[in-house]
């Protein structure tokens, strides 16, 4: 039997036997056992990647373990392809889990729909010490009772009908056939005090919280029951979650003194923000993992993108490897207030890093990129009217490809452009014949209105060498044809850009046909010259 087979759960009889089946793991002291558990009730999100990133760092530097638990118990609301989705964004990201649904682990399963029994065994037990109890309410009487309550002014909770059911009269209703939750007894007058990583201590009182249910009708466990349950039987040390989290904390301090047993420390990561300083959501645009990988950004500059907008590196970089962030990150270092997404730091670190690759990464990389945009995917991402079409797309790989000598010149020429893979699209796009788009004719004669002297430059040009080795040669002769047909020599520059390349911002002209080459370069300016007006 697998490790991680759901039947390994099957024959457990107590939570003492659970103990034995889990035990305390054998690491070295300090060692971190920490965790991510989305849920694939949608897909992955910078959050997501954030979390992961932290729990990584603190797994690596204590030498512990990183695992992923997949929080499926919502059944309703789960999205198809949105595991998968997590898995893909963990492995491009480069911080893949020590233990979880793919790698397996001894403390499998590492999905919540797998361990059912071990929820309901948690749950009863709680029930059998008088610190949970069955409720059979329907939902019409909880909705009347939560109406009058606001109604009155009053902080809506569950009212505790069914706290003082005798055990004879559950069974009674459970034979009838009646279904029934399981709710959490919350002590009376209790102050709950806990220490939060980044924040210090937080005080609660058990008056402010509600009967949670633990267990519901159809045996699938609540958050609340099952993050407690499985951060204990995987001997978790480390909680880090989202600060709306913070509130559900203290429910989670009593399930476990209700256990007996010891709860982990919790990290509580800030909200995210955007440039407007709201939290970041769908709205924002740019939440998604798909959505920053679309762009076109590398896994590294990304991730140090996350490092950077939650911690301050002591030397002030804001370039530095992952490496680097692990031997000197430490949670008392985050921030209390949500840092700023922002893309224009994201472009910068990014650029730095595909600064760092050689032509022929770049290439490789770029095709790459490519692959990504083709694959279809559950997900649909708004905002990517800036890429080409699939077909065009499909035909810049192809030239790539088809000569690998000449996109590697190509990608050589002034790569601090490019602070993205999507900017190669408009930066290096129109050395390829797939992806030229020729100037309008309008645009030729907005640097020379005159179509007949337009004509007569392009033409002498053909007449002579375009492209010459020595760029002080290529320039006095460049400049002669301009005074012979007496224009400024800008406007004669600006033609040639737009004859050759389409655009009127580009690198260096001469580079650019020094890459090009004559044939190619002619071929262009002879493309130009037909499309004036006669």
């Amino acid at each position: 039997m697998s490790i991680t087979d759901p039947a390994r759960l099957t024959p457990i009889s107590s939570l003492d036997e659970a103990e034995r089946l889990f035990p305390e793991r054998d690491l070295p002291s300090g060692a971190e056992v920490v965790r991510i558990a989305p849920s694939p009730t949608g897909f992955p999100h910078i959050g997501t990647a954030m979390q992961a990133v932290i729990n990584a760092a603190l797994a690596r530097k204590s030498g512990g373990v990183f695992l992923l638990r997949i929080e499926d118990t919502d059944r309703a609301r789960l999205v198809p392809g949105a595991e998968e989705a997590i898995h893909q964004a963990l492995r491009w990201l480069g911080v893949v889990p020590d233990e979880g649904p793919g790698p397996g682990g001894a403390y499998g399963p590492y999905r919540q729909s797998e361990r059912l029994s071990l929820y309901a065994l948690a749950a009863r037990s709680l029930v059998a010490g008088n610190l949970a109890y069955h409720c059979f309410c329907p939902a019409e009487r909880l909705a009347a009772v939560r109406e009058g309550q606001i109604r009155a002014g009053e902080n809506p909770r569950y009212d505790r009908f069914c706290l003082g059911l005798k055990p004879e009269e559950v069974e009674a209703r459970h034979r009838a056939g009646e279904k029934s939750v399981i709710r959490f007894r919350v002590p009376e007058g209790a102050e709950i005090v806990f220490r939060d990583e980044v924040r210090g201590d937080i005080s609660f009182s058990s008056e402010a919280l509600d009967d949670s249910i633990l267990l519901k009708a159809d045996g699938f466990p609540t958050y609340h029951l099952a993050v407690v349950v499985d951060d204990h039987f995987m001997r978790v040390t480390t909680v880090v979650r989202g600060e709306e989290w913070i509130s559900s904390t203290p429910k989670h301090v009593l399930l476990y003194r209700a256990f007996g047993w010891k709860h982990p420390r919790f990290l509580h990561t800030v909200i995210l923000r955007d440039e407007q300083r709201r939290k970041l959501s769908k709205r924002s645009g740019h939440i998604s993992i798909r959505w920053f990988r679309s762009r076109g950004y590398l896994p590294e500059g990304f991730r140090n993108f996350l490092t950077r907008i939650l911690w301050a590196h002591p030397g002030e970089k804001d370039v530095y490897d992952f490496s680097e962030f692990i031997e000197l990150f430490s949670v008392q270092a985050l921030p209390r207030t949500g840092p700023i997404v922002d893309l224009r730091l994201l472009d910068f670190i990014n650029g730095k890093y595909l600064s760092r690759l050689s032509p022929a990464e770049m290439r490789r990389g770029f095709l790459a990129y490519l692959d990504f945009l083709d694959q279809p995917a559950e997900e649909q991402i708004a905002g990517l009217d800036f890429l080409p079409p699939p077909q065009a797309r499909h035909a810049l790989g192809q030239d790539l490809e088809n000569d690998a000598a000449f996109a590697e010149q190509v990608f050589a020429l002034e790569p601090e452009r490019n602070r993205k893979f999507s900017d190669v699209f408009g930066n290096n796009g129109f050395f390829f014949p797939s992806a030229f788009t020729p100037a309008a004719p309008e645009s030729l004669l907005r640097h020379c209105p005159d179509a007949g002297l337009a004509r007569g430059i392009l033409c002498a040009l053909l007449e002579g060498e375009i492209c010459r080795p020595s760029p002080e040669d290529w320039d006095a002769a460049l400049r002669k044809v301009a005074e012979e047909f007496g224009v400024k020599p800008k406007a004669l520059f600006m033609l040639l850009r737009l004859a050759v390349t389409g655009l009127e911002k580009t690198p260096p002209l001469h580079n650019i046909l020094l890459v090009l080459g004559n044939e190619l370069a002619r071929k262009r300016v002879a493309g130009a010259l037909a499309s004036l007006p006669a």
